[in-house]
């Protein structure tokens, strides 16, 4: 697996996303080697050679990045910033760096309304900031609860029993909680038993049809 530290131009960057105004992704790539992956698209402007999944860029001057952009802006930022849209804030290597830590303590700060989106609970490390904010919302993305399933399509993401876990504990701190069922895969995703696992510790829940571009469908089949 290849890590690098790289400094970034921008890191607060506006959305086109329908329920967050802005978006901030602390890392190039992700390590969890979703086969599925929409993102992967993302190497047409990263330069990267290597295959999806096997490649991470480290955005070490992000937190400098969000507090000079959180500072020159005449107004507070009131429209919600979401992490993250094309990496996971808490994969792995967030054990290390701690950089969507540090981002949120900016983002505490100057009051900025977040929603995060990830596959870890390495998210409650950081419950002692997330129950700060006054507006905050955390999802945990599944598709399954076959954890055979899942070590296939998801072969370096935690199991789906401690995402829902971890789900169960946001709720219980008072945070506002949503699943996020992605992708969806008639007649293999059972909606049913996941929403029969995720009742009483989420507020919404969200589901997502694969998307089939950038030769995603081919990496699922090779699963199936």
């Amino acid at each position: 697996m290849g890590v690098k530290s790289i400094y970034a131009k921008s890191i607060l960057q506006k959305s086109n996303l329908p329920d967050a105004g802005y978006v901030i992704n602390p890392y190039v790539g992700c390590v969890h080697g979703c086969v599925y992956c929409y993102a992967r698209f993302m190497k047409r402007f990263t330069g990267h050679s290597e295959d999806w999944g096997t490649f991470l860029d480290v955005k070490v001057n992000a937190v400098d990045l969000l507090r000079e952009q959180l500072t020159r802006r005449r107004e507070p930022l009131k429209e919600t910033v979401f992490l993250s849209s094309v990496t996971d804030p808490y994969q792995p290597p967030e054990k290390k760096y701690r950089l969507t830590r540090s981002l949120l303590e900016v983002l505490l700060e100057h009051e900025v309304p977040i929603s995060i989106l990830t596959k870890s609970d390495l998210v409650l490390r950081d419950v002692d900031l997330l129950e700060r904010f006054e507006s905050c919302s955390v999802g945990l993305s599944l598709m399954t609860l076959d954890e055979d399933l899942t070590r296939h399509m998801e072969p370096r993401a935690i199991s789906p029993a401690k995402r829902v876990a971890a789900l169960r504990t946001l709720w219980d701190h008072g945070i506002r909680t949503y699943a996020f069922v992605s992708p969806y895969l008639p007649g293999i995703t059972e909606l049913d038993k996941l929403l029969e696992a995720l009742l009483g510790s989420i507020h919404e829940i969200g589901v997502e049809a694969i998307n089939t571009s950038g030769g995603n469908w081919r990496g699922v089949e090779r699963v199936l």
